[in-house]
């Protein structure tokens, strides 16, 4: 577990060095859209489209490039957890680890 000073002290850095992701707050993505993949591989990039949602900050719709496995691309309406910044909202870290649990 993680001491809330470590927190603290990673969201100051994160405001001293600009980082978008400084003032981030908890939300979620909706899945709107997954393009199909073009060539071979079993790793690719897609096009992906999002609604981003957090509690301070306006929803939003935005498109993001995100590499995965072509086996197993999430479906339209999967909803993730995420952070999206408040100051930037077109920032958002999602939580693609979330597909596997």
């Amino acid at each position: 577990m993680e001491e809330p000073w470590i927190q603290d002290a990673a969201e100051a850095l994160d405001r001293i060095t600009r980082d978008p992701m400084a003032d981030a707050v908890p939300g979620r993505v909706t899945i709107l859209s997954v393009a199909a993949p073009d060539g071979r591989g079993r790793y690719r990039e897609c096009s992906i489209e999002l609604r981003a949602e957090a509690s301070g900050v306006d929803a939003r719709t935005i498109g993001m490039a995100v590499v995965f496995d072509t086996r197993a691309l999430p479906p339209a309406g999967t909803v993730l957890p995420a952070r999206i910044s408040r100051s930037h909202p077109d920032a958002v870290e999602v939580d693609w680890d979330a597909l596997a649990r």
